[in-house]
C-alpha cells in the first residue's frame, strides 16, 4: 500500500491516501469483472497481489513477439520478422509508458525503461522493412520518428537510407546537417560513426538505390485475324459484309488506355494491397467473374486510387487494360452502347463493321476479350444497369469499378469503401507534395488545414497545389483564408478543378425532394443525427422521408454509421455541410427555414418528452411551456423509444445542440422547455455539466425575452443542480427566486416543486423544523395540481425526517403513505427509494430479516430500471444487514461494489455515507486502523457537503474507534468536535 501511496502522490499524499487507493482497486476490479476477466488482484497485507499467466501480461507478450523477431532477422527471414515486431509494437498505447507525463519518482525509472525497450523495436522493425525493400512506405513514419526522438542516430540513420534509396539523396544530407547541428547544439558532440559513414556513401553515391525490380517485356505475338469477311465474321460474331468492299478487321494493338498514373500517390497501401489481392484471387481457375468496386464520396480518391492500382498490376493481364468514364462533365451518364464503341475499336472492330444495338455490341465485347487477360477498369458508375453491358463474360478479365453508389445489386461483387484519409495519410501526402521540411517546419498549421480540408483527398490536393505555386506563402495564410466557411469552396478551386463542381455534379442530379433534403439538414447543427429528422425537415411521414434520406446515402452526399446495438446515425462531411448551406441560402428564405428549424426542434422536444414519460413512469415531476408540439406516428415513437434511456445516450450531444440552436433563433419557450425535460436523463446518468450548460443557455434566452415563468423554471432546475453537486448555499439562492417567480406567475406546480428542494437543502443542513414545514406546505400544493411521484418524493423525505428523530413508527406511517402515492403514479424509481427508506427504519429498531426483504425487493427495482444511484444504496443497505448477520467479510465486499457505482456516478453523498457504513464494519471486526481511515473519508466528505446530520454521526462513531484503539487524545478531539 505505501508503493502505491507513492506511485500516485508522491512525498505528500492526503490524509484519505489509502481509502482513494481502496476505491480505485475497486474500480480496477469491476472493470475487470465487466470485461469478462477473472480478479486477479488479491488482498495481500500490507496492500495487494497480482497473479497472472505468461500469456496474461502484456509486457511478457511484447518481449516474447520482440525476441522472435530479433531471432528471425538473424536468420534472414525479415518478413517473419517484420510481422513479431509489429505484434509487439501493436501492444502499445501511444508512443510512450502509461501515456506519457508520469510525474511519479516511482514509476518514472521502469517507465523509461520500456520506452528504450519500444523505441529499439521500432528501429528493428524498420531494419526489417528497409531489407525487405519497402524504404518509400517507411519515409512518412522515419520523420515522424525522427521529429519525436531527434538525438536517436540510429532512427536518423534509417531515414537517411530510405530517402537515398527513393531518389532523394539531397533530402538525406539535409536530414544529416539538420542532426549534426542537433547534436552539437544539444549535446556538444559530433554524430557518431554510422551517421558519418552514410553520408559519405551517400556523397560519393556508393548508397545501394532501390532493390532492382524486374519488368518483363510487354511485347506479345498475336495470332493472326481472318481476312475475308466471312471468316471475319466468325471469328468475330459480326455480320458478314455483303459487298466486296467489305472493311477487314486487323489485327489491334495492346490496348492501354489507363490514364497516367500520379506521382505523389499516398495514403493507401494496405487499401492497395487488398484490392490487388482481391482481382488476382483465383483469376486462372475460376470461372465465376471478378468484380471489384471502389466507393466512396467525390474527391475521396476513387479515381486515383483504380487507376494506380492498374498501372500496378499491368505485368498480370498483358492483353492490356481498357478505361471509361461513366459520367460526363454535365453528371450525365455516358450511354453503354458508347462505351462498347469505344471498346470495340480498340480491340480491332472498324465503324463499317460495328454492330448497332447494344445487344450485338456487348456479345461481341465478350465474344472479343474471352481468350484474353484483360484488367477492365469503370469509372465513377452510377448505378448497375449501366454497368452491366460492359462486363466480359470470363474470369480472365477482372473488373474494377469505381462509383459513388454502392451497387448493391451487382451480383458477387466485392465492394471495398474508401474514406477519407486519416491525419497521418493526409500528412504523407502533403509531404510528398510540398516537401517535408515546410510541412513539419509548420505542423500546426499542416494539421488545422487538413482538418478544414475534412481529410478529402481532392481538397488537400487542391490546397498543396496552391502552396506549390506560392512557396512564399507560409501554411498558416492558407489555413486563415479556408476558416472562413463563405469562401472555403472558392479556396478549394484551382487549375479548373475544385471540391464544389464535383458536388454541384451530383447535386443537380438528384430528384427535387432530395435535393430539397438535402439542403435543409445543413439546418441541423447537430453533428450527427438520427433518421427520423428528415420528416420534420421535408413535412412528410416518416417513412417516406426516411427513403429520401436513404437516396442521399447512396449519393455519398450524407454518412452513416451503424455501431453494434445502436440505431443507424447521419452526418455530414465538413465541405458537403458548407455546400449544403450554399444551396440553402440560394433557393430557401429565412422565413421558410425559421418554419422548418422550428418544426426539427419542436419534434426533439416531443420525443424527450416521451422519453421521460417512459422512464420517469409518467409526465410527472415536470413542468411544460406553451411551444407547439408536432404529430409524429406513433410506431415511430415506438421504434425510436423501444429503450428510451439509451435513446437518450444515442442523442445527448444532438440534444444539448438543439437547446442552443433553439435560443440562438429566439425561441425561448421551445428552448427552456427543451432544457428542462432533459434534466431527469441528466440526473439518471450524471451528466452535470450538460445540465448547467443547457440551463444556463436557456436562462439568457429566457431573460432577454423577459419570459419569467421560463425564467422561474431555469432558476429551479439549476437550484435542483445545486443540491445534486451538494452545494447547498447556491442551491438555496437559486430556489428562493425561483419560488418568487412561480408565485408572481401563478404556477402553484413550479412554486411547490421548488419549496420541496427548499425543504431538501433545510433537511440535509440539519433544520428539520423548516424542513418538514416546508414538505407539508408542498405536498398539499403538489395534491391539488395531482402530482402523485413528486407528493411520494416528499412524503419519503418527511418519513425520514421522522426516522431521525427516533420516531419510528410515525416514520413507517408516512411511508406507507408514499408507496400508496407511488402506486398511483407507477413511479418504480420512487419506490425504489422510499423502499430503501423503509429498510433503514427496520434496521433501527434491529428488523433485520424484514429489512432484508425490502432492500432485496429496491435492488431488483433500481437494476431493471437503470438507476445506479439508487442502486448504491440498496447495496449499502443489504450491506448493513449482512454485517448485522456478522457476515463482516460479506458486507465490506457489497459496500466495495456500491462504492464502484457510486463514484461512476460522481454520487458523492453516497459515496460518503458508504465510507461511513464501511467504518462501521471495520470497527465491528476490530480492524480499527481501517475504519479511522473510512471515517476520515466520510468526514471529508460531509464538510465539504455542509451534511451536518451524517458528519456529527461520523464524529461519534469515529469518537467510539479512537477509545476502541486506546487513542484518548483522538478520542477527546472528536468528542469536542461532536459536541461543537
Amino acid at each position: 500500500m505505501g508503493r502505491l501511496v507513492d506511485a500516485v502522490w508522491g512525498v505528500s499524499p492526503p490524509p484519505t491516501a489509502r481509502a482513494q487507493i481502496q476505491i480505485c482497486v475497486s474500480i480496477v476490479r469491476a472493470s475487470m469483472a465487466k470485461a469478462g476477466l477473472p480478479d486477479v488482484i488479491q488482498t495481500r497485507s500490507p496492500g495487494y497481489f497480482v497473479e497472472v499467466g505468461d500469456d496474461e501480461l502484456d509486457l511478457h507478450v511484447f518481449e516474447r513477439a520482440a525476441s522472435a523477431g530479433r531471432t528471425a532477422a538473424e536468420a534472414g527471414r525479415f518478413e517473419e520478422a517484420a510481422s513479431a515486431f509489429e505484434t509487439a509494437l501493436g501492444l502499445w498505447r501511444g508512443s510512450s509508458c502509461f501515456g506519457g507525463g508520469i510525474a511519479s519518482t516511482v514509476l518514472q525509472a521502469p517507465a523509461a525503461r520500456l520506452d528504450e525497450q519500444r523505441l529499439t523495436v521500432v528501429e528493428q522493425w524498420v531494419d526489417a522493412r528497409l531489407a525487405l525493400g519497402l524504404h518509400q512506405q517507411l519515409v512518412a513514419r522515419l520523420i515522424d520518428l525522427v521529429m519525436q526522438n531527434p538525438l536517436r542516430e540510429h532512427l536518423r540513420a534509417q531515414l537517411m537510407v530510405a530517402l537515398s534509396r527513393s531518389g532523394r539523396q539531397a533530402e538525406a544530407l539535409e536530414v544529416y546537417r539538420r542532426g549534426r547541428r542537433e547534436l552539437i547544439d544539444e549535446l556538444g558532440i559530433e554524430p557518431g560513426e554510422e551517421l558519418r559513414r552514410l553520408q559519405e556513401s551517400i556523397l560519393s553515391g556508393r548508397l545501394d538505390g532501390a532493390p532492382p525490380v524486374n519488368v518483363p517485356s510487354v511485347a506479345r505475338v498475336l495470332p493472326a485475324m481472318p481476312a475475308g469477311p466471312a471468316e471475319t465474321a466468325a471469328r468475330t460474331g459480326a455480320p458478314a459484309a455483303q459487298s466486296a468492299g467489305a472493311a477487314v478487321v486487323e489485327p489491334p494493338a495492346v490496348p492501354r488506355l489507363l490514364p497516367g498514373a500520379i506521382a505523389d500517390f499516398a495514403g493507401r497501401d494496405e487499401l492497395l494491397a487488398s484490392l490487388k489481392e482481391a482481382l488476382e484471387r483465383d483469376t486462372e481457375s475460376s470461372y465465376a467473374l471478378r468484380i471489384v468496386s471502389i466507393t466512396g464520396r467525390g474527391g475521396v480518391g476513387k479515381t486515383t486510387l483504380a487507376v494506380h492500382l492498374g498501372h500496378s498490376l499491368a505485368n498480370r493481364f498483358p492483353d492490356g487494360q481498357m478505361f471509361a468514364k461513366l459520367r460526363g462533365p454535365s453528371a450525365q451518364p455516358i450511354l453503354p452502347t458508347r462505351i462498347l464503341e469505344r471498346f470495340l475499336r480498340c480491340l480491332g472492330i472498324p465503324g463499317s463493321a460495328m454492330p448497332s444495338t447494344i445487344e450485338e455490341r456487348a456479345e461481341l465485347f465478350r465474344n472479343l476479350v474471352a481468350d484474353r487477360r484483360m484488367l477492365i477498369v469503370l469509372d465513377d458508375a452510377i448505378d448497375e444497369e449501366q454497368v452491366r453491358w460492359l462486363l466480359p463474360g470470363s474470369s480472365n478479365c477482372p473488373v474494377l469499378i469505381t462509383s459513388r453508389s454502392r451497387l448493391a445489386g451487382l451480383e458477387g461483387t466485392s465492394s471495398v469503401q474508401i474514406d477519407v484519409f486519416s491525419t497521418e495519410q493526409a500528412l504523407e501526402l502533403l509531404s510528398r507534395i510540398l516537401g517535408s521540411e515546410r510541412i513539419h517546419s509548420e505542423l500546426p498549421s499542416a494539421l488545422q488545414l487538413i482538418k478544414l480540408c475534412g481529410n478529402l483527398a481532392l481538397a488537400l490536393r487542391i490546397v498543396a497545389a496552391r502552396l506549390v505555386t506560392r512557396p512564399h506563402w507560409p501554411l498558416s495564410k492558407m489555413a486563415a483564408r479556408l476558416r472562413d466557411e463563405r469562401q472555403r469552396l472558392d479556396e478549394l478551386t484551382h487549375g479548373g478543378v475544385g471540391v464544389r463542381a464535383g458536388l454541384a455534379m451530383v447535386y443537380q442530379g438528384l430528384p427535387s425532394d432530395a435535393q430539397r433534403l438535402f439542403r435543409r439538414l445543413s439546418m441541423l447543427e447537430a453533428a450527427e443525427f438520427s433518421s427520423w429528422v428528415a420528416a420534420p425537415l421535408l413535412d412528410v411521414a416518416v417513412g417516406e422521408a426516411e427513403d429520401v434520406l436513404e437516396f442521399l446515402v447512396d449519393a455519398q452526399l450524407v454518412d452513416v454509421e451503424v455501431a453494434k446495438g445502436r440505431r443507424p446515425r447521419y452526418r455530414l462531411h465538413d465541405l458537403v455541410r458548407v455546400y449544403s448551406q450554399e444551396c440553402l441560402a440560394e433557393h430557401e428564405n429565412t422565413a421558410e427555414r425559421a418554419v422548418v428549424l422550428c418544426r426539427v426542434l419542436s419534434t426533439w422536444l416531443l420525443l424527450v418528452e416521451e422519453a421521460h414519460r417512459r422512464a420517469y413512469g409518467g409526465d410527472h415531476t415536470l413542468i411544460h411551456g406553451t411551444a407547439p408540439r408536432p404529430v409524429l406516428d406513433e410506431s415511430v415513437i415506438d421504434r425510436e423509444l423501444a429503450d428510451p434511456l439509451r435513446w437518450f445516450e444515442d442523442e445527448r450531444a444532438s440534444l444539448i445542440t438543439a437547446v442552443r440552436q433553439a435560443a440562438g433563433a429566439g425561441l425561448d419557450e421551445l428552448c427552456w422547455d427543451l432544457a428542462l425535460t432533459l434534466v431527469t436523463l441528466f440526473e439518471m446518468y450524471g451528466y452535470f455539466d450538460d445540465w448547467r450548460t443547457t440551463h444556463e443557455i436557456a436562462l439568457a434566452i429566457t431573460r432577454h425575452n423577459d419570459n419569467r415563468r421560463g425564467q422561474a423554471a431555469m432558476l429551479y432546475s439549476l437550484g435542483a443542480l445545486h443540491m445534486f453537486e451538494y452545494k447547498l448555499d447556491e442551491a438555496r439562492g437559486r430556489l428562493g427566486p425561483a419560488c418568487e417567480l412561480f408565485r408572481e406567475v401563478g404556477d402553484v406546480h413550479g412554486e411547490a416543486l421548488a419549496l420541496r428542494n427548499l425543504a431538501f437543502v433545510d433537511r440535509i443542513q440539519g433544520r428539520l423544523d423548516e424542513a418538514m414545514a416546508g414538505y407539508e406546505k408542498a405536498l398539499v400544493m403538489l395534491s391539488e395540481v395531482n402530482d402523485s411521484t413528486a407528493e411520494a418524493h416528499v412524503l419519503s423525505n418527511m418519513a425520514q425526517i421522522h426516522l431521525d428523530r427516533g420516531l419510528i413508527a410515525e416514520g413507517k406511517q408516512t411511508m406507507a403513505a408514499g408507496l400508496a402515492a407511488v402506486e398511483r403514479s407507477g413511479n418504480r424509481r420512487v419506490r425504489a427509494q422510499i423502499l430503501c427508506r423503509l429498510g433503514e427504519a427496520h434496521l433501527q429498531i434491529d428488523e433485520v430479516t424484514e429489512a432484508e426483504y425490502v432492500f432485496t425487493q429496491a435492488l431488483e427495482t433500481v437494476r431493471s430500471v437503470g438507476d445506479p444511484v439508487g442502486e448504491c444504496y440498496a447495496l449499502r443497505g443489504l450491506a448493513i444487514v449482512r454485517s448485522r448477520q456478522g457476515s463482516h467479510g460479506t458486507a465490506y465486499e457489497i459496500l466495495e461494489q456500491a462504492m464502484v457505482i457510486a463514484s461512476q456516478a460522481r454520487e458523492y453523498l453516497a459515496i460518503g455515507r458508504i465510507q461511513l457504513s464501511l467504518g462501521e464494519v471495520a470497527a465491528d471486526r476490530g480492524s480499527y486502523g481501517s475504519a479511522k481511515e473510512h471515517l476520515a473519508a466520510a468526514l471529508d466528505i460531509f464538510g465539504r457537503m455542509q451534511a451536518t446530520k451524517w458528519r456529527e454521526q461520523t464524529l461519534r462513531l469515529m469518537n467510539e474507534v479512537s477509545e476502541a484503539s486506546d487513542d484518548a487524545a483522538a478520542a477527546a478531539a472528536y468528542a469536542q468536535a461532536s459536541s461543537g
